[in-house]
């Protein structure tokens, strides 16, 4: 019998999702050994509602999430745009994005989580859209207590409620051991452009430059970042952005390590210049390790390292926050020597610093130092 191309590719993605414990080998559900009770009935639940959606994408939409899904997005993908809706799963409401997250990225992925849209997604900062992407990998996951809390919260009962309007920034110089939370806002230089601004004639600067480090030898040039989003990765199928497996090096001076870990960082990463400041996401298959001054409280002790899991995208540079210690002339407590207060260093699955065995990042065996474009 004749089977049409798109009910061929909704098989397609229906093969592709997410096993659980509770799908038999053969892809059924409620196998032997499958769990019983609540949880899985809300699995079933969750399979059928996907199966239902998938069967309503239209064809191109269907070949792009099949694109997306097969690659893992080492090939780009377009988005795959739906009405915006919620989809009845039990005693709760889920939205299509989640869904899709859910059935092929994060079997794990809680009714809780935020999801991010990524930067180059239609659904980036389009909250009153009629439509949103469903694409799971135009999406992230953020960075949660865990790896460890985000900065600026006036305290932890209040750590994700926003500052009312009357709410001034001088308030803040009496309370600077504290952490503090931060609207949205763009970063202003000295000279009253925003990071990464046009130049007097016309031509639009670089808005960072990145750095690649093999331990405490730097490879390679400097790289000019221009568009909003920069890609760095060392092995990718389809891409722009700053391929490292491509820089000159001394190979005879590879220690294993680094050639260990040169191989983890595959994918690698995206740094995008979003309006509220700088984002890393992890888009490889292993952690990467981030510290920026914007991400130690004021009196830390210890250098805050912080960890991004692969899927997971984290705000490595606050634009407020770099301001407002511009303006109270504030360092933090465990730097020493010489300070960048510009600067983003990120290693890849190896980290440093105080919980780690390697005490500087320039122990670590592949890292990246990304300079921020402050009209230097």
């Amino acid at each position: 019998m004749f089977k049409s191309k798109r009910s061929g590719l909704v098989r397609r993605l229906w093969r592709s999702r997410l096993v659980t414990e509770s799908d038999g080998r053969d892809g059924c559900r409620g196998g032997e050994g499958g769990r019983n009770g609540p949880h899985a009935g809300l699995e079933d639940e969750l399979a059928s509602i996907a199966h239902a959606f998938l069967k309503r994408l239209k064809e191109r939409s269907l070949d792009a999430l099949a694109n997306a899904v097969e690659t893992k997005e080492g090939i780009p993908s377009e988005c795959v745009m739906v009405p915006r809706t919620e989809l009845q799963l039990g005693a709760h409401h889920i939205s299509p994005q989640f869904l899709l997250c859910k059935l092929y990225r994060w079997s794990d992925l809680p009714l809780s989580a935020h999801l991010k849209a990524l930067c180059h997604c239609q659904s980036f900062d389009a909250l009153d859209s009629a439509k949103v992407c469903s694409n799971p990998y135009h999406y992230s996951r953020i960075c949660g207590p865990e790896s460890p809390p985000p900065p600026y919260s006036l305290s932890h009962s209040e750590e994700h409620k926003p500052l009312g309007e009357n709410y001034s920034y001088k308030n803040l110089a009496h309370i600077q051991k504290q952490t503090f939370i931060f609207p949205p806002l763009f970063f202003l230089s000295d000279t009253g452009t925003s990071l990464g601004s046009s130049t007097s004639d016309g031509h639009r600067s670089h808005w960072c430059s990145v750095a690649y480090w093999e331990q405490r030898t730097r490879v390679g040039r400097l790289y000019p970042a221009h568009e909003p989003s920069l890609s760095i990765f060392y092995d990718l199928p389809q891409g722009t952005g700053l391929c490292l497996s491509q820089l000159h090096t001394n190979r005879n001076s590879h220690s294993s390590s680094v050639q260990q870990i040169r191989r983890k960082i595959g994918f690698g990463i995206v740094l995008s210049r979003e309006p509220d400041g700088v984002w890393v996401y992890n888009r490889s298959q292993h952690p990467v390790f981030v510290h920026s001054p914007t991400l130690d409280p004021p009196t830390a002790r210890g250098l805050s390292v912080k960890r991004v899991m692969p899927g997971f995208s984290l705000k490595v540079f606050d634009f407020e926050r770099s301001s407002w210690m511009a303006g109270h002339g504030m360092k933090p407590e465990s730097q020493e020597g010489p300070w960048d207060p510009h600067s983003v260093r990120i290693s890849f699955a190896k980290g440093w610093g105080p919980c780690y065995s390697r005490q500087f990042i320039t122990s670590c065996p592949c890292w990246l130092e990304v300079l921020l474009n402050n009209h230097r």
